[in-house]
């Protein structure tokens, strides 16, 4: 297989792409695959990787130095948010 293909470079940094949103934004992944029984975190799973703002995403996570902007251009930015790790508790 030809791992210089173009269209695997993408794919492979859209699967990556909300694992490195939900960090930035200090999402407590335990809280939100219990919403819904998984349910919450399958959906914004298949936001993401159909998002139509996925350039704009990408700009904002590869920002030097990181944006102090909210990703509101992100579906799935309000489920993150009420997801936040809280003060002080263990990764």
């Amino acid at each position: 297989m030809d791992w210089d293909w173009p269209m695997y470079h993408r794919v492979e940094r859209q699967a990556t792409r909300m694992a490195d949103m939900m960090q930035r934004l200090d999402v407590d992944t335990g809280k939100l695959v219990r919403i819904g029984k998984g349910f919450a975190y399958a959906d914004a799973r298949l936001k993401c990787l159909n998002c139509r703002n996925a350039t704009e995403c990408l700009l904002w996570l590869d920002a030097k130095p990181e944006s102090s902007e909210a990703p509101t251009f992100c579906p799935s930015f309000s489920l993150f948010e009420a997801c936040k790790r809280l003060p002080g508790s263990e990764m």
